[in-house]
């Protein structure tokens, strides 16, 4: 004899389980509602089996599945369910269920499951189990569904947190997934995903006061929806008259339960009549066509102008014939006013980076006029290093205001070093690793980094710049080459590290250094396409 928990809704299935327990010798039966007092029996009778519907108040069936297997990962349970099997058995499975049985299959089968899980076997049936079968659902983990369903049946986050005892943030995370999962981007398509596939229980439509109608059983169960929505939302018949709205609603056009009931687009009064006579075209056509509509406008509404973002979404019901349109909107007014505003305020930042790249230019032009003027003789010491820092300065500006996209060669990357190299014998240089050597390169502009570089060490023979360089093919064409530079440094340049920092920045690779003592280390690491052999495609060495 096992001791028995049931966790159903209706108190005439829980009944009909116990009579049938009770014949096949089970008499320790207990009966739950809801998930709590599930949760609660399982503690206090340790079940030999769990018998529950997926369908249950609150966190749902799947959630306290999970929950019954985290804190007894032996536990027996067996899910009797009103829901799809198609869908819903593969995900039991997964959540660690014993067996699944549809609640339309007859007596004997009922009682063939209840034994193959008391017994230690699993209980699926074979083409329910099959993998590729096509499911909208079959992807979500029992946590991403139980998220789902209560997205479904209109929980906010806050909610959802609450009853699943998981963090508002997590919630957050779990949405993005449905949302990625399902392509699909909003609560709504969401709710409609759930409802076709049977994850949303058989109820009845929330009461409120604003029903034109009896409401279609679909439009029905999305009025916790609307209700939940943080922005004003409806729902139009295919005709467009309310069938009913959200306070939001109400409150922001101004208008009482009354006025709205029933209501066309020709008593949309906040709207002027021009607007008004467009209005029902516009919906036909979304009727009519079944795409979703989403459009971000400025309209009048009560003389005032405001930039509203509108979305209508047709609605189906299980037949696949049109029954009303979900729609919402969402005033983005103040929001376009702080757009234009920090659009202005970027327009004055651009014009002042101007001014100052102009005063820049102008003073270069100044410097080196000068220098010219004093006429000193080529050999002036500190002239050459002065007239190439100003040179490099000149070049950083036009990185700065060029568009120029780099013109790559292909090269021979470690003989256009070396070549780079000659006059500075007081540098070292060798290879740790070459998986290939050439490679697509702006050899103009790398030429340029080459010579700055080296200037930012001692022209010292007796502790030459040791150079070397790394070169990795990273898959799909592309080579990692990094060049360290390490020696004595010379006299510390502001200019110079930042030509180098910019120039790199600019052929887009990454620029270190360090310093420690009189010691200088610098690195260059660049993502260049690999080049073929020499000679093809035009390429230059």
């Amino acid at each position: 004899m096992a001791t028995v928990p049931i966790a159903d809704a209706m108190p005439i299935v829980r009944s009909a389980l116990r009579n049938l327990l009770a014949e096949m010798g089970h008499q320790d039966v207990h009966e739950a509602a809801d998930v709590p007092t599930a949760l609660s029996l399982a503690r206090q009778c340790n079940p030999q089996l769990v018998i529950l519907e997926i369908a249950l108040p609150g966190p749902g069936g799947l959630d306290l599945l999970r929950r019954l297997r985290a804190r007894d990962s032996t536990q027996k349970v067996l899910v009797y369910s009103l829901q799809n099997p198609a869908h819903f058995a593969p995900l039991c499975f997964k959540a660690g269920a014993s067996g699944f049985i549809g609640k339309h299959e007859d007596m004997p089968s009922l009682r063939k499951a209840i034994g193959d899980v008391v017994a230690g076997r699993g209980h699926f049936a074979r083409e329910y189990m099959q993998p590729g079968g096509g499911s909208e659902l079959e992807s979500l983990t029992p946590r991403e569904a139980a998220v789902l369903q209560l997205i479904a049946e209109g929980r906010s986050n806050l909610r959802i947190a609450e009853e699943l005892r998981i963090s508002f943030k997590t919630v957050s995370t779990y949405k993005a997934h449905l949302l990625e999962k399902l392509h699909v981007s909003s609560n709504v398509e969401l709710a409609e995903i759930a409802r076709r596939n049977g994850l949303v229980a058989g109820q009845e439509p929330a009461a409120g006061a604003l029903t034109a109608e009896a409401i279609p059983t679909e439009l029905g169960l999305l009025r916790n929806l609307v209700d939940a929505a943080p922005n004003p939302m409806f729902v139009r018949t295919t005709e467009g008259r309310l069938l009913f709205c959200n306070q939001k609603f109400l409150d922001y056009y101004r208008i009482t339960a009354e006025e709205a009931l029933g209501s066309g687009f020709a008593e949309a009064r906040w709207f002027s009549q021009a607007v008004r006579e467009t209005l029902p075209e516009g919906f036909a056509r979304i009727v009519l066509e079944g795409v979703p509509l989403a459009v971000t406008t400025r309209v009048e509404i009560f003389g005032q102008a405001r930039v509203m973002h509108y979305w209508m979404v047709p609605y189906r019901d299980s037949q696949g014939h049109a029954c009303g349109v979900l729609g919402g909107l969402q005033d983005i007014t103040d929001s376009e006013g702080q757009l234009v505003t920090l659009r202005d305020q970027l327009l004055a930042a651009e014009a002042q980076v101007r001014r100052q790249a102009d005063f820049y230019e102008a003073s270069l032009s100044e410097l080196a006029g000068c220098i010219d003027a004093l006429a000193l003789h080529p050999a002036t010491p500190g002239l050459s290093s002065l007239t190439g820092r100003l040179q490099r300065l000149g070049r950083l500006h036009q990185f700065q205001e060029s568009a120029r996209v780099p013109l790559a060669q292909a090269c021979d990357l470690p003989a256009f070093i070396s070549r780079c190299l000659i006059g500075y014998p007081q540098s070292l240089f060798g290879v740790q690793r070459i998986d290939t050597r050439r490679v697509w390169l702006d050899t103009e502009v790398f030429s340029d980094w080459m010579t700055t570089a080296i200037g930012l060490f001692r022209a010292d023979s007796e502790s030459p710049a040791m150079i070397h360089l790394d070169m990795r093919v990273r898959g799909q064409g592309q080579v990692q080459a990094r060049l360290e530079m390490a020696g004595q440094a010379a006299v510390q340049s502001l200019i110079d590290l930042n030509h180098c920092q910019r120039v790199a920045e600019y052929l887009h690779g990454r620029f270190a250094h360090g310093y420690h003592e009189q010691h200088l280390a610098i690195e260059l690491e660049l993502t260049l396409p690999q080049a073929g052999s020499p000679g093809t495609n035009g390429e230059q060495l």
